[in-house]
Formats: structure tokens, sequence, C-alpha cells
């Protein structure tokens, strides 16, 4: 890339704000149950901070839950204003979707080298790997020259991160290096996928629809494994799933492809997608409504959704569909009204860029 540098600062996106939102409530809801603005110990571990034990009891909810967890309010500050430092930059270029997959990537990297790091007993939460990932994807695409930023930006970003996490006590450097380590290698394999789909897709997917394949395509070979759990976890068992789900993924994707390339593709594809999420909200409401309905206590309003069968799941699916009609309205629309434009718009995305 080649022009005007981008400034030190770029107003987060709608990814970003989300993640700080996600942070801020699940931190407010912390202090509501516990009654302190520093949840303590016990109270973290319960909720889902690391210990060394994490990976030997097969706790792994808790790679995932310590990255919305805060020890204090100045904790929670400086990660929330490092991601709206950082991520604006980062979900402009990239968008939404490979924003989202970055820091889901950096969050579990941090998690883990925190593990490896760790050898007595710890606690470990925050956001912190998750936000270095940010950084290191960053760094990424500055190395790939696919970024403006200039180079005092990753001076000073950089050299604080490493000082902070050399210098002051409690803080998880591993975390640090993991999350930086992980964001800036997804990336890069993420920028390796998007050359690859130039040659297997032929339109540039929209924002919105791409986060919805990814999340359809990771929620239900996910939902498919939890419920299958009957079945063998050999490693060549688990080899041959991954290969089919990869396999089905890209099908999917491809008859996505396919749909855009016509004329109000673009409708018709938003349309199938608010289908399917449907189909699969009522597909998985179905399997948890009996485990649902048995618990003891339940509310009265799911008593009485559980009185008559099928109701639960059904509900489900019409909200879900109705939700994803919503939020695809105005893509619904520019696809209904398209006169021929969308479809050689959406190819030429395509080819006018190679990766990221």
């Amino acid at each position: 890339m080649h022009g005007q540098k981008q400034g030190f600062f770029e107003q987060p996106h709608a990814a970003t704000y989300l993640l700080i939102t996600v942070n801020i409530a699940i931190f407010g809801m912390m202090a509501l149950r516990t009654g302190a603005a520093a949840p303590g110990g016990r109270d973290l571990w319960q909720a889902g901070a690391l210990y060394p034990l994490v990976l030997l009891r097969s706790e792994y909810w808790r790679l995932v839950a310590h990255g919305f967890l805060h020890a204090n309010p100045m904790h929670l500050f400086t990660n929330m204003l490092c991601l709206a430092l950082w991520g604006g930059h980062l979900e402009r270029r990239v968008g939404a979707t490979y924003f989202l997959v970055i820091y889901t990537i950096a969050l579990l990297a941090g998690g883990l080298v925190s593990l490896a790091t760790h050898h007595g007993p710890y606690l470990s939460v925050g956001a912190s790997g998750a936000v270095s990932g940010v950084l290191g994807a960053l760094f990424c695409l500055w190395i790939l020259g696919k970024i403006e930023l200039s180079a005092s930006f990753f001076l000073i970003n950089i050299g604080l991160n490493i000082t902070l996490s050399l210098s002051t006590r409690g803080i998880d450097w591993g975390a640090h290096l993991g999350g930086f380590t992980g964001g800036l290698i997804a990336c890069a394999l993420i920028d390796l996928v998007e050359r690859a789909n130039a040659r297997v897709f032929a339109c540039k997917f929209p924002e919105g629809l791409k986060l919805n394949v990814m999340i359809l395509a990771v929620v239900a070979p996910t939902s498919a494994a939890l419920f299958a759990s009957s079945l063998p976890a050999t490693p060549g068992a688990c080899a041959l799933a991954a290969g089919i789900v990869l396999l089905a993924v890209v099908l999917f994707a491809k008859a996505i492809d396919l749909v855009l390339m016509r004329q109000h593709g673009l409708a018709i594809a938003a349309a199938m997608l608010a289908l399917l999420n449907s189909a699969a909200m009522f597909a998985g409401l179905d399997r948890l409504a009996q485990p649902i309905c048995a618990t003891p206590g339940r509310a009265p309003a799911i008593a009485a959704l559980c009185s008559h069968a099928g109701l639960l799941p059904t509900l489900g699916a019409a909200v879900m569909l109705a939700l994803s009609l919503g939020l695809s309205a105005r893509t619904i629309a520019k696809g209904v009204t398209d006169v021929g434009f969308v479809a050689p718009s959406l190819r030429g995305e395509r080819r006018r860029r190679l990766g990221l």
C-alpha cells in the first residue's frame, strides 16, 4: 500500500464497540454479584479465571471466559483503552469477521501460553492476551506492507507492552506474548486464506454475509460434536471429522458464492442464511429442550413454554428468523432492487485485492 500514513488513533468500529461493551457489562455484573469493584480470587475462579489445572481437568471453557473477566476497574480501563486504540485500525482494515477471528485466536493463544509459563498456584484474568493479538495482527499487516501506520506507532505501543509486562507486578507476560504472537500468526494465515479464496470464489462476500457464514461454520460442527459425545474421540476420527467439516464449509461458502453471482443474488443469499439461522436455532433448542424443561426452579415463562411440546424451539426459531431478517434488511433491500450491478461489483472487489 502506498499513500498518506494513518493517524495514531482510528475511531473504533462495530465489533470493537461490541467487545468493549461486553467486557464492561460482565465487569458490572461481577461487581453487582460480589458487591465489590475488585472481585476476590474465589469469585474470579468460579467465573472462569485460568489456574494451573485447567487443561488437566478439561475446563477448556476457561480459555475463553478468563478474557472477559478483570481484577479491578484500572485493569478493565487499560485493556479497553488499548482495544479502542488498536481495534479501530485492525477492524477497518480486515473487517469485523476477521477481526473477531483474530481476537479469538489471540485470546486462546494467550491463555495457553499463560498456562505453559506458570508452574505454581496462580489465577489469570483479563483481555490482555486478546488485545495484544490485535497489536500483533497490525504488526503483521505492517510487515506485509498492507497498512499505512508509521514505525513509531509500533515502537511506542510494542515498547510499552513489553515494558509493562516485564516491570509491573501481577501482569501476565505470558498472556501478552502468546496473544501478540497468536494475533500475528492468525493474520498471516488469514492473508494466505484470502489469497487461496481468490482461486475458489468469484465474489467478495459482503461483511454481514461473511460473518453469518463464519458463525454457522463454527456453531454447527461444534454443536454436533457436543451432542455426539458417544462417538469415539480417537486422533484418526477427529482428523476425519475436521476434514469433513472443512470440506462442508468450503462447499457451503461456494454455494453462497454461486448465488451472489446472480442478479438479486444478494437478497437470495441473505434470505437463505436467515432461514439457516432459524433452522439451527430450532435444532439446538429442540435438543436442549428436555434438560432445560427438567431444570428445577425454572422461571414461570420457561415453564409455560415447556408445557407445550415443541413450543420452545419453534418460538426460538421464529425469534431468530425475525432477528436475522431485521439485521439483513438493508442487504436484502439492496439485492431486491439490484438491476445487474451488484454481482459485477462483488466480482470486481474480489479481483481488486489479493490477500487481505
